[in-house]
């Protein structure tokens, strides 16, 4: 069905809390935005095109695919135009239409967007006199048990239940789901409203019993949805309660009970905004009240920070999900938050300070070949020295050969210092090193290195499914504070993996069955590996 309308994509009525929010920050005397070089034509109507989740074919059976799309429920065009950054009678800017695409895509009940311009010219003297923009989506299939399984080596995690995530086409989700993981088993139920009553704010809620205690959650946020966007916020809260398990050489030795509640509230507000790029201020409250077996983790913190991005953006397919368009940033991610929490602010009776500073970059190499690099700081100084404290680089790195044949790869470094007991840096099978048991190693510093060939062989066949092989080479290890940094250490294993996957009936990605050899030997652990999981990703 094709509806023409004049879209008005109303702001978000929160004049009160903007109100508040410019307040607790302090500026509304020192906010500087720089001017927006927009093209002089005005966008004139929007049409918006919504797509089912599958073609009727010209030829062959076709009753199948039209009783689905009849069974489900389309999304209703209201929900696609409160995504919109753009009314009727602006002046076209481009980053907002293309902002408004990955917006799209991002939901989980759609499988692609695309908005396309066009020129059109009222007079017929030559020249155009408006833009008219067309909005096109395309569904997902939206209710669908929830099954999954994955086989990691020695350990089964698997999932029942069932999930809607496109209510009466108003592109909300419920889900109730009972899960086993390799922690603890759990009954959730878990309500996600993106647009809730009507407006940009979104909530979240949830409720799980766990095989080892609860947790709730409720939490209420409007987002920044474009560069130009000038205030976020978030409310929320909730409570847990679980046993944490220990590591060692791949074993479980210990359990420490964990429990808690939390709050949060923040608001933040961008100083700076052009085309390409956004300076960011936020400020906020966060409650933290923790134990930790008996270790009591009280902080009341008051937090500021400052965070600049830059958007450089690409789309591919054929990277983590077959042929559905994804979104790469290669501009620029820096951010710097500090906290402070006192007795008189609602925390412990100790001093604590906490910091999180890091930095985003893409580097350009080519079409369809960049680097994304991540470097990141986060800890608390309390009682004199840093504790919890962890560096982490990572590095991705992509060269699409041809469309459906790409070469991929990952490092990943950290190290922590004073790390809270119930965190561990581990890895196995579960987390890149596929050729060696779940968690078998354990320590404070990590070295992760991944090289992986793509092949995707076959797209959408029979609108059902897309298949792919990949070859892969690992390697890596944990060192203990014992142990000292030394790349000999480095265990390695090569495979082999099947990939899986349909756009059109699930928003997760794919599924990839992977074969791993480890190449040096471990006492009493055997070297095939084989793992089931539905994370293919990049």
């Amino acid at each position: 069905m094709i509806t023409t309308t004049n879209v008005r994509v109303k702001d978000l009525r929160v004049g009160t809390a903007c109100t508040v929010v410019c307040v607790v920050l302090g500026c509304s005397g020192l906010l500087a935005q720089t001017p927006v070089t927009q093209t002089s034509l005005p966008i004139g109507n929007i049409e918006i095109v919504n797509h089912e989740v599958f073609d009727e074919p010209e030829d062959g059976i076709a009753v199948p695919y039209r009783i689905a799309n009849k069974i489900h429920m389309q999304t209703r065009n209201v929900v696609v135009e409160r995504e919109l950054l753009f009314e009727v009678g602006d002046a076209l800017d481009q980053e907002l239409i293309e902002q408004t695409e990955r917006n799209l895509r991002a939901l989980t009940f759609l499988r692609d967007a695309r908005v396309e311009t066009a020129d059109v010219d009222d007079d017929g003297d030559g020249r155009a006199d408006r833009v008219d923009v067309r909005v096109l989506t395309w569904d997902t299939w939206s209710l669908s048990p929830r099954v999954d399984f994955q086989q990691v080596h020695d350990r089964t995690i698997w999932e029942a239940g069932v999930s809607e995530k496109n209510l009466f086409g108003l592109g909300k989700a419920i889900t109730v789901t009972h899960r086993t993981n390799l922690d603890r088993t759990s009954d959730r139920v878990t309500y996600l409203d993106p647009q809730l009553v009507g407006s940009r704010v979104s909530m979240v809620a949830s409720g799980s019993k766990l095989s080892d205690g609860d947790e709730l959650l409720l939490q209420l946020n409007r987002n920044y949805f474009s560069l130009r966007d000038p205030w976020s916020w978030t409310v929320g809260g909730g409570s847990f309660s679980r046993t944490d398990p220990i590591y060692r050489d791949g074993f479980e030795t210990e359990r420490i009970r964990h429990r808690g509640q939390w709050g949060d509230l923040a608001v933040g507000r961008a100083i700076f905004r052009s085309e390409q790029r956004a300076v960011r201020l936020h400020g906020a409250y966060r409650l933290r009240e923790e134990r930790v077996g008996v270790e009591g983790r009280d902080f009341g913190i008051a937090e500021v920070g400052l965070r600049s991005i830059s958007h450089r953006f690409v789309r591919l397919t054929h990277v983590n999900q077959f042929e559905r368009n994804e979104d790469f940033n290669l501009g620029a991610d820096s951010f710097a938050t500090m906290g402070l929490s006192t007795k008189a602010l609602g925390g412990g009776g100790n001093r604590a300070a906490f910091l999180a500073v890091g930095h985003v970059q893409g580097l350009p190499l080519g079409e369809g070949h960049f680097v994304i690099a991540e470097g990141r700081f986060d800890g608390r100084h309390e009682r004199g020295e840093w504790r919890n404290a962890l560096t982490t680089f990572r590095a991705r790195y992509l060269r699409k050969h041809a469309t459906r044949h790409a070469f991929v790869s990952r490092i990943a470094y950290q190290r922590g210092r004073n790390l809270d007991p119930e965190v561990q840096l581990l890895l196995g099978v579960e987390n890149g090193l596929r050729g060696y048991p779940v968690r078998q190693f354990d320590g404070n510093q990590l070295l992760l290195l991944s090289a992986e060939e793509r092949w995707f062989m076959a797209d959408d066949v029979g609108q059902l499914f897309s298949l792919g092989i990949a070859g892969f080479i690992d390697s890596g290890f944990v060192w203990s504070e014992e142990q000292s940094f030394d790349l000999d250490d480095l265990k390695t294993a090569i495979g082999v993996s099947l990939l899986l996957g349909s756009n059109r009936l699930s928003s997760r990605g794919g599924i990839r069955v992977d074969v791993g050899y480890g190449l040096n030997r471990l006492e009493g652990v055997g070297r095939w590996v084989f793992a089931v999981g539905s994370d293919i990703g990049f």
